[in-house]
């Protein structure tokens, strides 16, 4: 398994059941969505998640998706 996909499934894996479906669902909406669909929701994700800026310096948090 390629490491980024056991990244995402460990983040999935640690997700509440709720949390899964909406996961799936927005995943279908991705894949299956008309043009543009993709792009308006990686950048709500974006949005939602906090990222305004891209900060390469160390940090003391463990990223709760790929656990670094």
């Amino acid at each position: 398994m390629d490491s980024k996909v056991a990244g995402v499934l460990r983040g999935f894996h640690s997700l509440t059941p709720a949390q899964q479906s909406e996961l799936i669902t927005t995943l279908n909406q991705y894949i299956q969505g008309p043009p543009g669909t993709k792009e308006r929701l990686v950048n709500e994700a974006n949005r939602n998640f906090g990222i305004t800026k891209v900060d390469l310096g160390p940090t003391s948090q463990v990223c709760g998706c790929c656990g670094r």
